[in-house]
């Protein structure tokens, strides 16, 4: 009877390690699931695609699905953070085959040593599998589960790419996971500039990041807490490390005499027109059709860089100069109405910046006010970049450029501020008001702050720099997201095409207060009649540049751009053309050069052009002779006279238009 029990054991015994090979086999080896392939992983660890600027150094921004991540390969990441990873979190990592059974039976021992659960003893396997296919509960059932997938991730993947997946996927902050935005986040760096110290805490921190983080409390005693506790992580994770051979008794005891040097860095990226407006650029269909044939589906995980045209230092300073200027008009258009302010700054819900850096605009609040021959305004600007309870000086300097504003709104445009107006301004100040700043100048040193004063405008604008046919910085309001002013605001084509004209009349020897014609003519363009007909009656037959762009004068601009070429030597001239490409190349012969003119831009020079051009040298050689001989109305008549073949069918279709006056043109 025993015999025959025992030869039951065994066979039953037989049979549950048949079935667990079998479906070891079954499930790790032949069919581990779709969640097991590394197109599915790596879709998990979507890769983001960075927007550069020119320089192909600054970013822009990123476009991420639902994670921001800065990928790294195995053989980029530090060897020192793989160390202390393992030293940190799982020695036998490289050992083991996604379970380690001793490690569970020894934090077995000590959690029933210290009546609780203080050390676990789940592999660093068991870890990524658990980040990446995000483990729902710490039921038994949910563990065998982990269990199982670190299994199948051990089968399939090498340690190197199991190490790679876990350095891209712990949780930092925010929606921030990974190695990269760790390094950057905490330290303002790439993790290949990472030292040993750095790496300790990063490695120590990815159980707990909110815990050890001290840029997220809320006030000065949290954050100085936060990194007491950093420290002694970072010292727990350096003292594995030596205990393991990884660093050597010296260099154990100089980290630890060093404080962690931390340093908040850009994790994420705010929102900005010119990421809306690559984001569009990219979603044009022939655009699409070319990312498809790379194999490129969805741009946010594919990885790829995109680099603009757009300068870092000119985007800067334009989105600078724009949000100081509106300040400016703000206050020049309808003053500085203390109580008014007030309540438009508390209606506000979204202005201004949320980082500190030198041309930043910032609200505050005021703390103190000094009406002194040295006259300053200190300013509270609360938590910015980790630190607590900032606060700026706004100095006479800051000051001054506001008064001046205000005192030309209520008084003239030519008056100057004085002591005096500078004094009532500040009286008609309260300390707690709201105020909006810019800051001017930053010394981290003794962590000071000079500001300039601002106004919040209500009015709006944008910018945009164009050079060789390429965007070199574009605005597209005050706080630049959202509508894109400079490309997608709707605007009269007169005046979007003045400022193109009088730039190119400025360079093309013109002066701003040149003489030009400001009355009603016919203008001819490619044999076809031009009319301009203005809204409004200009009592000036002649005006310069400058006015026609303060009060719109359509004809004015107009006429010259029908001119622009006027005050060129023929030296010059010919210059400009050599410039444009519309001279005579080398080794080209006059007939080729005909052709290009005529079928690459439509010039055509046939003899009713060579004649336009003697009828207007004519003209211009008949000048001496008609003004000496009093004749200088004769003259003016002649200069407006237009040339052409068939004149008369240009004069017909004038006559058949509106009344000059009857319609409206738009500016």
């Amino acid at each position: 009877m025993l015999k025959k029990l025992l030869y039951f054991i065994t066979v039953l015994l037989g049979l549950t390690i048949i079935a667990g090979l079998a479906a070891f086999f079954w499930f790790i080896v032949f069919n581990p699931g779709d969640e097991i392939n590394q197109t599915n992983i790596e879709r998990l660890l979507s890769m983001e695609s960075p927007v550069y600027y020119r320089d192909g150094q600054n970013k822009i921004g990123v476009f991420f699905k639902d994670a921001h991540r800065q990928y790294i390969q195995y053989d980029e990441i530090p060897g020192d953070f793989i160390n202390a990873i393992v030293a940190a979190e799982d020695n036998n990592f490289f050992e083991h085959f996604g379970a380690d059974i001793p490690g569970v039976l020894r934090a077995l021992v000590v959690n029933i040593r210290a009546g609780k659960i203080v050390q676990g003893g789940s592999t660093l396997t068991q870890q990524t599998a658990k980040n990446l296919f995000k483990r729902k509960d710490r039921s038994l059932k949910s563990k065998l589960i982990e269990l199982l997938y670190a299994l199948k991730l051990e089968y399939h993947y090498p340690k190197e790419k199991i190490m790679e997946f876990y350095a891209n996927q712990f949780y930092v902050s925010g929606n921030g996971h990974g190695l990269g935005v760790a390094a950057q986040y905490y330290f303002n760096k790439p993790a290949s500039e990472l030292d040993t110290l750095e790496i300790a805490f990063i490695a120590g921190s990815v159980k707990r990041p909110n815990y050890y983080n001290p840029f997220i409390k809320d006030n000065e005693e949290m954050s100085a807490l936060a990194m007491k506790r950093a420290k002694q992580r970072a010292g727990y994770v350096l003292g594995q490390m030596h205990k393991l051979g990884m660093i050597s008794s010296a260099r154990y005891e100089e980290y630890l005499q060093q404080d962690i040097a931390f340093e908040q860095g850009k994790m994420f990226f705010p929102l900005n027109t010119l990421m809306d407006f690559v984001k569009l650029g990219l979603s044009a269909p022939e655009v699409e059709e070319a990312l498809a044939a790379n194999g490129i589906a969805n741009i946010a995980t594919s990885g790829i860089k995109i680099f603009t045209t757009v300068e870092k230092g000119l985007q800067d300073q334009g989105f600078y100069a724009l949000r100081k200027e509106l300040s400016r008009l703000s206050i020049r258009l309808k003053g500085y109405a203390h109580e008014e302010v007030q309540k438009y700054y508390n209606g506000l819900t979204r202005a201004g910046d949320r980082d500190l850096h030198v041309n930043g605009f910032l609200f505050g609040s005021i703390s103190s006010i000094d009406i002194s021959d040295k006259p300053s305004i200190t300013v509270s600007l609360g938590k910015l970049d980790g630190k607590q309870n900032l606060t700026g000086i706004i100095d006479y300097s800051g000051i001054l450029p506001v008064v001046d504003s205000l005192v030309k709104w209520e008084k003239q445009r030519w008056t100057e501020p004085q002591a005096d107006d500078l004094k009532r301004f500040l009286k008609g100040m309260k300390v707690g008001d709201q105020i909006f700043v810019s800051v001017r100048e930053i010394d981290r040193i003794n962590n000071t702050l000079l500001l300039d004063m601002e106004k919040y405008p209500e009015i709006q604008g944008g910018l945009i720099v164009l050079e060789d046919g390429t965007i070199r910085a574009m605005v597209g309001g005050k706080e630049n997201h959202f509508f894109n002013r400079a490309v997608a605001a709707k605007r009269p084509m007169g005046s979007v095409i003045k400022p193109l004209v009088y730039t190119a009349a400025l360079q093309l020897g013109w002066n701003s207060i040149d003489a030009i014609d400001n009355e009603r003519n016919l203008f001819v363009y490619q044999k076809q009649a031009y009319f301009p007909r203005p809204d409004h009656v200009s009592p000036h037959k002649q005006i310069s540049m400058n006015w026609a762009g303060v009060n719109s004068e359509n004809v004015a601009t107009v006429w010259l751009l029908y001119h622009l070429c006027d005050h060129l030597t023929p030296a010059q001239f010919k210059e400009l053309i050599s410039h444009l490409d519309l001279d005579s190349r080398d080794y080209e012969s006059h007939a080729s050069y005909r052709q290009r003119l005529r079928d690459s831009l439509g010039i055509l020079v046939d003899e009713e052009q060579l004649q336009r051009a003697a009828f207007r040298q004519t003209v211009i050689n008949l000048e001496p002779d008609l003004i000496f001989n009093d004749k200088l109305d004769e003259y003016q008549y002649l200069k407006k006279m237009q040339y052409g073949a068939d004149f008369e069918i240009f004069l017909e279709e004038v006559e058949q238009l509106p009344s000059a006056y009857d319609t409206f043109a738009g500016n």
